[in-house]
């Protein structure tokens, strides 16, 4: 999905009754991993209250190359500048950074 249509995608869901309401993220990814993505960010739409192991399991679905090519502990996150924890909260506006560590950059 491209953003406009992920907007529209979050726009429905807003409408129906009893659902969480949609937050918007954005994923940025550094150079070595957009080789993988195909892409320097992904917007992503999850419901409010909606927390970061959730985030980390949709990019590692999204994108299967990164779980393949780096094991675990070489891949590194922060949200709005921060290490997350598994079940730190994400809100509305939040920003994703994921890199590699320097030593395992090609």
């Amino acid at each position: 999905m491209n953003e406009e249509e992920l907007d529209a995608y979050a726009a429905a869901i807003a409408k129906i009754p009893g659902t969480p309401r949609p937050i918007k993220l954005r994923v940025y990814y550094d150079a070595a991993l957009q080789r993988i993505t195909g892409k320097d960010y992904d917007p992503v739409i999850m419901g409010e209250g909606a927390t970061f192991v959730y985030l980390l399991q949709n990019i590692f679905r999204e994108h299967s190359g990164l779980a393949h090519k780096y094991p675990p502990g070489t891949i590194s996150f922060e949200v709005n500048g921060e290490p997350p924890k598994p079940y730190t909260p994400l809100f509305d506006g939040d920003i994703v950074k994921v890199c590699i560590a320097s030593s395992e950059k090609e």
